[in-house]
């Protein structure tokens, strides 16, 4: 029996709510630390001890960072960019398009700084060399260079790295992509997913990683060197990186996040981006994932993604503003062309009679920058595995997104094995490929019989994962910011579902494209809401009839107009009673 009795939603899911026991146990927690009830069901449910509670909302990074020796190749790899240093080499960074890798080359640029180091930073094009080391670019960089550092990418790029050793120039590897393999011809990898590393911090994006390379290096300095850097300054790059990257928020990655967001206003590109989209009043991870991080990504989608990084390490006010209006360009231009490639993907899947246990659509000629939206918009709309390929000629170019019960990295390796992909690689829930047209038939077959039995893949998509419930009255901003004290809230760590039983719709006002404005109601209590994509979510019909008498099921947020701070409902699903 689901929560409420609720096993079909208006979005068919099955609620299902915290135990009896584990709801109980909230209680005695929440009269222990003088919290609600509701934020003391997070500690249970994400695995928190009690006596942890302070440590937990107030993470520190001195006490999370671990010794950067502990990963393999740290020592040489940081030792060689020392002698770097000292030598005055001339340095590359061969750095990936996305915000993770633009963020990974901004940080070492910044620190190199403090030594009059700039090195050359090069970004591959998206269209015309994919994602990764290619031997023409590392030729071109050993060219002229003594080391080059690969970030977020690179881990088994051995061909076009060992282009760079054969002419003398070291490269090191600074990555976080797993691989059955990493490059033997590096002069260090520095990967906590190496295939022989303790994994102890399987979860870090690359700029994560840079940051503790960044520590070891400071450490191996001299002091007076030492004392003129400030690595917590980083912090706001590191957390934009994180959030970005989409990796769990758990350990190190809530330290990097909660500290970053405190001085994100701080670094004059950050400050000006935040102000000119009038985005800095309640800035959160939230404000990151889905209003920074696409505008910063839209340059390597459509453009250059180097437009990214010289607008992170910037200090000039007109350069940032004119790189603000050039990425706003290319984002916009990236809207539009999702716009009309979801279109046709989804049109595609109506009139399509191929029975699969997952979605692929292909096209000829989609951008190669978008296909990856598209994969997570499709997921989005259909759940489960989908796939997105735009074909090149004889080639095909995809991006796969995933749900949390299926290993994309798993797939990667069958399909890399059975000698099918060109390229590919990527995190457990979103990966990108490459492959001869001609082998999608093998692909189709490999990537069917890697799912789970789709009975239970699909009793288990259908379930939304309550974490309680309250009366209209019981809400006020005091409960959101107690809440809001256990973020930041992502990937592993959702925000919580509250449900508000028994509820009448006052009104509702549409709102952009398909979203509504309502006000709810109960006894004498109201209580505004939101409910974003209500019409591709099917919500707008339920809520656009005022008699009825529903369970709202959504997250409690604070939201201001006009100076005025309220609490509001952002929901997400509805039940009738």
């Amino acid at each position: 029996m689901g929560f409420l009795g609720i096993s079909k939603s208006y979005t068919n899911k099955e609620w299902v709510g915290p135990s009896d026991q584990d709801w109980q146990k909230a209680s005695l927690i929440s009269k222990d630390l003088s919290i609600s009830q509701l934020s003391a069901y997070q500690l249970i449910k994400n695995k928190i001890n009690e006596k942890d509670y302070l440590g937990y909302i107030s993470p520190k990074i001195k006490n999370l960072v671990p010794n950067p020796k502990t990963f393999l190749s740290m020592e040489e790899g940081s030792l060689r960019l020392k002698r770097a240093i000292e030598k005055k080499e001339r340095v590359a960074v061969f750095a990936d398009y996305d915000v993770d890798g633009t963020v990974s080359a901004a940080l070492i640029c910044l620190w190199l700084r403090n030594f009059c180091i700039e090195p050359t930073v090069y970004i591959p094009d998206r269209e015309l060399e994919g994602y990764g080391p290619n031997i023409d670019a590392m030729n071109k960089l050993a060219a002229d260079h003594h080391l080059i550092i690969c970030v977020d990418c690179g881990t088994d790029s051995e061909k076009a790295i060992r282009v760079a050793t054969d002419s003398g120039v070291d490269v090191i590897v600074i990555d976080h992509h797993k691989s059955e393999t990493f490059s033997e011809s590096a002069y260090a990898v520095i990967n906590p997913n190496r295939f022989d590393e303790k994994n102890t911090f399987p979860y870090l994006c690359a700029a994560g990683v840079v940051f503790i390379f960044l520590v070891e290096m400071n450490s191996i300095v001299s002091e007076e060197e030492r004392s003129k850097i400030n690595l917590l300054s980083y912090l706001d790059l590191v957390s934009l990186a994180t959030v970005a990257d989409v990796v769990p928020l758990i350990g190190l990655n809530r330290a990097y996040v909660k500290q970053g967001l405190k001085i994100f206003q701080n670094r004059l590109c950050l400050k000006m981006f935040g102000t000119h989209f009038n985005l800095l009043e309640h800035f959160n991870e939230e404000t990151i994932a889905f209003q920074v991080a696409p505008r910063l990504n839209a340059s390597g989608r459509i453009g250059s993604a180097l437009l990214t990084y010289q607008f992170l390490v910037s200090t000039d006010a007109d350069e940032i503003e004119n790189y603000i209006s050039e990425m706003e360009t290319a984002n916009r231009e990236r809207k539009a062309l999702e716009k009309i490639i979801l279109s046709t993907a989804v049109k595609q899947i109506s009139n399509s009679e191929i029975k699969r246990p997952y979605t692929m659509v292909k096209g000829k000629g989609w951008h190669k920058g978008v296909i990856g939206i598209i994969a997570s918009r499709l997921k989005d709309l259909y759940a489960g595995l989908c796939v997105a390929i735009t074909i090149d000629g004889n080639i095909a170019h995809g991006s796969i997104r995933s749900t949390e019960q299926i290993d994309l990295t798993k797939i990667l390796h069958e399909l890399k094995y059975h000698d099918v992909l060109i390229s590919g690689g990527g995190h457990k829930q979103a990966a990108g490929f490459s492959l001869l047209v001609d082998k999608l038939n093998e692909f189709d077959e490999i990537v069917a019989n890697h799912l789970p039995d789709q009975s239970s893949f699909n009793d288990s998509r259908s379930l939304l994962e309550i974490d309680g419930m309250i009366d209209i009255e019981g809400v006020n901003t005091d409960l959101i910011d107690n809440l809001n004290l256990l973020g930041p809230y992502g990937s592993q760590v959702p925000q919580p579902v509250i449900v508000i039983p028994n509820c009448q719709i006052l009104f509702t006002k549409e709102m952009g494209e398909g979203h509504l404005l309502c006000k709810l109601k109960r006894d004498k209590g109201t209580l505004d809401a939101v409910c974003f994509n209500a019409k591709k979510s099917g919500l707008d019909i339920s809520l656009s009839k005022p008699n009825l008498i529903l369970h709202i099921a959504g997250n409690l947020v604070k939201n201001e107009w006009r100076g005025v701070i309220k609490p509001q409902m952002r929901i997400v699903d509805i039940a009738q009673t």
